[in-house]
């Protein structure tokens, strides 16, 4: 990767519930964007295994003040990490630049564990334009925490484009996603949608 592609751009990686394994894509596009010369924030959330929307909101503020505002901003969220901006886009409450881009991979719509306060999600579109000046949901059709239609519900509330990865399940390690090359050519601004799925992906019956 060419370092001279992430000059001038930050990027906010927000991991879910129970944080990621190693083999995590989340875990491969932090090591290949800092590898590349980027700055890279991943901040890892208080209580994993028993998310707490309170102290969650707490930390994302705090890195999102530690980002300076000259730089472009992308936000990459997987799972409970897409719940968590939109939570932090209703709230009104914003410590940080606005972000240029946002993609919500594989957002849930009733997440296994957690305590009270996710649900229901605030939706609403203008605050989601406040933080993000393009926002983007990609989501599969047999994800076990939402349907594809559950995917498009926020979709259509947010007034935001969704796209479809069929048969890419919770878009995570056990479905094909360690390493993910469109994602990374995505951050670095080399690919566009739609998103391609995981060659390794393909091959998961």
């Amino acid at each position: 990767m060419d370092e001279s592609q992430t000059v001038g751009e930050s990027f906010l990686i927000l991991h879910g519930t129970g944080g990621n394994k190693p083999d995590h894509w989340q875990e491969h596009l932090v090591r290949e964007l800092r590898e590349a010369g980027a700055d890279v924030h991943y901040p890892q959330m208080p209580r994993p295994d028993d998310p707490e929307l309170g102290p969650w909101l707490k930390t994302l503020r705090s890195t999102l003040k530690s980002i300076t505002r000259d730089r472009q901003l992308t936000v990459l969220t997987h799972s409970r990490g897409c719940l968590l901006w939109m939570h932090y886009a209703a709230s009104g409450d914003y410590r940080g630049p606005k972000a240029d881009r946002v993609l919500l991979v594989a957002p849930p719509y009733s997440p296994p564990t957690g305590r009270s306060g996710w649900f229901p999600m605030p939706l609403e579109a203008a605050k989601i334009a406040a933080v993000s000046r393009e926002t983007t949901i990609i989501a599969s059709d047999d994800d076990e925490f939402a349907t594809f239609e559950d995917a498009q519900e926020y979709a259509t509330a947010l007034s935001v484009p969704i796209y479809l990865l069929s048969g890419s399940g919770h878009i995570s390690p056990y479905y094909g996603y360690g390493p993910w090359p469109w994602v990374r050519e995505w951050c670095l601004r080399q690919a566009d949608f739609p998103p391609l799925p995981n060659r390794i992906a393909e091959e998961i019956p």
